[in-house]
């Protein structure tokens, strides 16, 4: 069971730290900062947190 969730594990942490290294990449390349823009803002707090609970909601056995 445990060898069966081991390849998830590494491709979840794989991801991160690809994703964790691009925006490294991207900060060092473009040092100057973002405008904040409001209805961005509120997309990246809102939406993650929301498809992951439809994402556990669709995988819910009743």
């Amino acid at each position: 069971m445990i060898a069966g969730k081991l390849p998830t594990l590494v491709l979840g942490w794989s991801l991160a730290l690809l994703i964790s290294a691009l925006l490294v990449w991207a900060g060092q390349r473009w040092p100057d900062p973002l405008p904040v823009v409001a209805w961005q803002v509120w997309g990246l707090v809102l939406i993650p947190p929301l498809l992951m609970g439809v994402w556990i909601a669709s995988r819910w056995r009743r």
